[in-house]
C-alpha cells in the first residue's frame, strides 16, 4: 500500500485470549469495583489493555479516559490537577487548538473551573463526577484506565498520601456506590499497589487481575512463526534455538522482542548461528549482573541477600519473608530493613511482588541468570582474594 511504512520487525501480540475474554466479561457487567491489573515488568499489561480497548471499547457505547502516568511527573497537588484536567479550548482559535491537541487529559474544563481547582476552591473529585455524569447523559459508558500507578509513588511519599486516598475513595464511589464508571488501575509495582490498597481500605471494593509472562507453548508458537507474528523475514529459528530463548528469557515478550531485533543484522541465508544467539542473550544477562553489582557494591548485607535469593530461587518459583529469616537471625538485617530492601528491589524491577499472595519472585529468567552470574562472580572473587592473602602471608 502506498505510503505505508515497512519495518524489519514489529511488536508481537501473542494469544491472551483468556485475559481478553475475562476483561470483556468484567466490562460488560455494571460498574461495581475497581480492577487492579498487576504483573511483572514487561509481562504485557499495557499492551493487553491497548488491545482490549482496540477490540472492545472503540465503539460509540464507551467513553475511554486512558491515562498513562509514565508520561507525567506528578510530585504535588498542582501536578495532579495539571495531569488530570486541561482547559477546554473548543471555542478558541484554530492556532491555539492545534497547540493543545497533543495534550490529552482525563477531563476538559473551562479556564475558570480549572483555575478554581488549582486554587483549591473547588473539589477536583466533585468536578470529575459532574463530567462523568455528562458522559452518561449522552448515553455512553465512561471507563477510566490509569496505567503505571507506581509513577504516583513520589507524591505518595512526599506528604501527599491523603490526596491519593481521596482519589481511590472517589473511585470506590464511582464504582461500588454509584455504579457510574468502570475503573482500571495497572502497575508492575505490586508492592506499591498493595500499600495503596491497604491505606485506602479497599477490601471488598476491588478485584485483582494478574497478567503473567507468556507460557512456553505460546512462546514456541510465536518464535516458530516469526514472519506472521513479528514481521521478521530475515531469518527463522531452529527448535533448539527456541528452547534456548525460553530457557534464558522465559515468557518476557519485551526482552524476546529486543533479542529478535538485535539478531536481524546477523542473519545469513535465513539462519542465525547458535553462537550469535548466545552472545546476544549473554549481553542481556551481563546487564542484569551489572545492575545487581551496582546495587550491592561491597555491602555485606546486600551481598548476603543476593546469595540467599539465588539459593531460594534455584529451588522454588516464589518466596516470602520467612524464607529470608536467616538474614535477620544472623544480624545482617532488622526485619523492617529487610522489608524496605525488598521494596527497593521491586521498584528497581529486580523482584516482583504479588499483592494477592504477598509472595516475591525474580523478574524473569534473565534476571535469574544475571543473579547466578553475580553470585558466582563474587564467590570467585572471594576465593581469589583469600588465595592472595595466603600467598602474601607465606611470602
Amino acid at each position: 500500500m502506498a505510503g505505508q511504512s515497512i519495518y524489519s520487525n514489529e511488536p508481537a501480540f501473542i494469544n491472551r485470549d483468556k485475559e481478553l475474554n475475562e476483561l470483556l466479561h468484567w466490562i460488560n457487567g455494571k460498574a461495581n469495583s475497581i480492577l487492579f491489573v498487576y504483573g511483572p515488568k514487561s509481562s504485557g499489561k499495557t499492551t493487553l489493555l491497548m488491545k482490549f480497548i482496540e477490540k472492545n471499547l472503540t465503539n460509540k457505547q464507551f467513553s475511554i479516559k486512558h491515562f498513562n502516568l509514565r508520561k507525567m511527573l506528578i510530585a504535588n497537588y498542582s501536578d495532579f490537577i495539571q495531569a488530570f484536567f486541561e482547559t477546554d479550548y473548543s471555542n478558541a482559535t484554530e492556532d491555539i487548538k492545534q497547540k493543545r491537541e497533543y495534550n490529552l487529559k482525563l477531563f476538559k474544563l473551562s479556564k475558570e473551573i480549572k483555575k478554581s481547582l488549582e486554587n483549591k476552591t473547588l473539589d477536583p473529585f466533585v468536578v470529575m463526577e459532574k463530567e462523568l455524569l455528562k458522559i452518561v447523559k449522552k448515553g455512553k459508558r465512561p471507563v477510566i484506565i490509569i496505567d503505571e500507578l507506581q509513577a504516583l509513588e513520589d507524591i505518595y511519599l512526599d506528604g501527599q498520601r491523603e490526596l491519593l486516598k481521596e482519589l481511590f475513595n472517589f473511585f470506590v464511589a464511582l464504582t461500588k456506590e454509584s455504579h457510574l464508571c468502570h475503573v482500571i488501575i495497572a502497575s508492575s509495582d505490586g508492592y506499591f499497589m498493595n500499600r495503596i490498597y491497604e491505606d485506602s481500605k479497599l477490601a471488598k471494593t476491588s478485584e485483582f487481575f494478574e497478567v503473567e509472562y507468556l507460557n512456553e507453548k505460546d512462546i514456541t508458537q510465536w518464535l516458530s512463526h516469526l514472519k506472521q507474528e513479528s514481521a521478521i523475514n530475515a531469518y527463522t529459528l531452529s527448535l533448539s534455538q527456541i528452547k534456548t530463548i525460553w530457557k534464558y528469557l522465559g515468557g518476557s515478550v519485551w526482552e524476546i522482542s529486543k533479542i529478535l531485533a538485535e539478531l536481524i543484522p546477523y542473519a545469513d541465508k535465513k539462519c542465525i548461528e547458535d553462537v550469535c544467539l548466545m552472545n546476544t542473550i549473554e549481553r542481556m544477562i551481563t546487564i542484569n549482573k551489572g545492575k545487581l553489582n551496582h546495587y550491592a557494591k561491597i555491602n555485606k548485607s546486600k551481598r548476603a541477600l543476593f546469595k540467599t535469593l539465588f539459593s531460594i530461587q534455584n529451588k522454588k518459583a516464589t518466596f516470602d519473608m520467612n524464607d529470608l529469616e536467616i538474614l535477620v537471625n544472623n544480624g545482617l538485617y532488622e526485619e523492617t530493613q529487610l522489608a524496605d530492601e525488598l521494596n527497593n528491589l521491586v521498584r528497581l524491577n529486580v523482584v516482583a511482588f504479588n499483592p494477592t499472595t504477598s509472595l516475591y519472585k525474580l523478574q524473569g529468567h534473565s534476571m535469574f541468570y544475571g543473579l547466578k552470574a553475580y553470585v558466582e562472580n563474587i564467590v570467585e572473587d572471594s576465593h581469589k582474594t583469600l588465595e592472595n592473602i595466603k600467598k602474601d602471608t607465606h611470602a
